[in-house]
């Protein structure tokens, strides 16, 4: 299933998309207090070094 795979296994055809996608990926992560495996962790980490100006905005689930 495509949409059970994260940053480390897939990304959005559009390139100008990563940036988002990471945001909203990291965001969901944080607000739920998820973990993520190294695969993931390192994709997220180089999608963010390559869109310094994206931010995440999340607020944590009680």
């Amino acid at each position: 299933m495509q949409g059970r795979k994260g940053p480390g296994r897939r990304l959005p055809p559009a390139e100008a998309a990563h940036g988002t996608y990471a945001a909203a990926w990291a965001g969901t992560k944080l607000r739920w207090k998820l973990n993520t495996d190294e695969k993931e962790h390192a994709a997220l980490v180089k999608l963010a070094d390559a869109c310094p100006d994206t931010v995440v905005e999340y607020e944590v689930v009680p």
